[in-house]
């Protein structure tokens, strides 16, 4: 047997799905103004309509907003999911060139490390041979460096 809790649950959706039609009044007052109201106009007015308004699911379909069609529906998809594509290929591009910067931030710390260091630093020549780089190259070396830690790391 099903318990009265999936019962009670059942019936408030089916209520709450079904459409509800509720009337209306309108009048025009003695002073001439427009009036609304859900309850019956005083024997005073002049002019008096009742309308029916429907409420609920079927109403979204009537009046000046029709329901959209499976098209319409459609090409929102679409659009929504090319938006969305652009969105998520712009973050990307941002994480790799986010990636890219903090790679070359830490390459440029590690050469200027190497360059404020007291320990003699070697270069290699177009031909292969060794040499120590003189207290000039390690002060140009040095500038170069932290220009590079100033362009390369923002934080």
């Amino acid at each position: 047997m099903k318990s009265p809790i999936q019962f009670f649950a059942a019936i408030a959706i089916l209520l709450a799905t079904a459409t509800v039609a509720a009337q209306v009044y309108k009048w025009v007052d003695k002073d001439g103004k427009v009036q609304y109201s859900d309850s019956p106009p005083p024997a005073s007015a002049t002019k008096t309509e009742a309308k029916k308004i429907e409420t609920g699911p079927a109403a979204a379909s009537i009046g000046n907003n029709p329901a959209p069609s499976l098209a319409d529906r459609s090409k929102d998809f679409d659009k929504r999911q090319k938006e969305a594509a652009e969105k998520n290929k712009k973050a990307e591009e941002a994480r790799k060139t986010a990636d890219a910067d903090e790679e070359n931030c830490k390459s440029a710390k590690a050469a200027l490390r190497d360059f404020e260091s007291e320990r003699p630093l070697r270069r290699s020549t177009d031909s292969g041979e060794v040499l120590i780089v003189t207290d000039e190259e390690r002060q140009a070396g040095l500038a170069k460096a932290r220009a590079a830690v100033t362009a390369s790391c923002k934080a």
